[in-house]
């Protein structure tokens, strides 16, 4: 949490804690001044100490996420640096390859796992549902070119309403994508391993 962050939480559970002394009828005068500060001053420690905690163990988890590869701290930064969009190749039963631009959100419990949210009619969903490997690619920073690429990557499709509601219940990031899921499909990509390039350095395999 931001320093802005508290000082928020702190006025507005001062006022809160005002309000119910007025409220519960507290005598409130300048004799009872220091108890009414000591106890805001306490009970806001009471609240924030496990915030900050929970935060904290929060952001751990995210950064040591897929544990099995020793480089996944470096392909979060990539993802990071860039725009949240890739393009992502399905193919259908005929051979023919769909693409598009997408907006993604990547698991915070392992990294090589992102969420799309999608209307459950587009093409990219039936060619999932028949065709689980799919390719994606990263847009490129313009001033570096970085990007990272994958065609060793899977797809899952999720389109039952029912499991539809409950994955975003689980996951919050999917909500982020698109509040409103009627009529939409989930789709969770699984990198087994990408690459890494930019105009300057050598390419670099990631294997998760």
């Amino acid at each position: 949490m931001y320093l802005k962050r508290f000082i928020e939480l702190f006025i507005a559970y001062a006022i809160s804690f005002l309000l119910a002394i007025l409220v519960i009828g507290y005598p409130f005068n300048f004799q009872h001044l220091t108890s009414i500060i000591l106890g805001i001053i306490v009970g806001y420690l009471v609240l924030i100490v496990p915030l900050t905690f929970l935060t904290i163990k929060k952001l751990t988890t995210r950064k040591n996420a897929s544990g099995v590869n020793s480089n996944e701290n470096k392909f979060s930064k990539v993802l990071n640096s860039l725009p949240a969009f890739i393009y992502l190749a399905t193919k259908n039963t005929d051979g023919i390859i769909s693409n598009s631009i997408i907006t993604y959100a990547q698991s915070s419990e392992k990294e090589n796992v992102f969420y799309v949210v999608t209307s459950a009619t587009t093409e990219r969903v039936k060619n999932i549902s028949k065709n689980s490997q799919v390719a994606i690619a990263s847009l490129f920073d313009q001033k570096t070119g970085l990007r990272f690429s994958s065609n060793q990557a899977t797809a899952k499709s999720v389109t039952d309403s029912e499991q539809v509601e409950k994955l975003a219940n689980d996951i919050p990031q999917i909500k982020q994508l698109d509040e409103n899921l009627h009529d939409k499909a989930i789709i969770m990509i699984t990198i087994n391993s990408a690459i890494i390039e930019s105009f300057r350095d050598r390419p670099e395999i990631i294997n998760f």
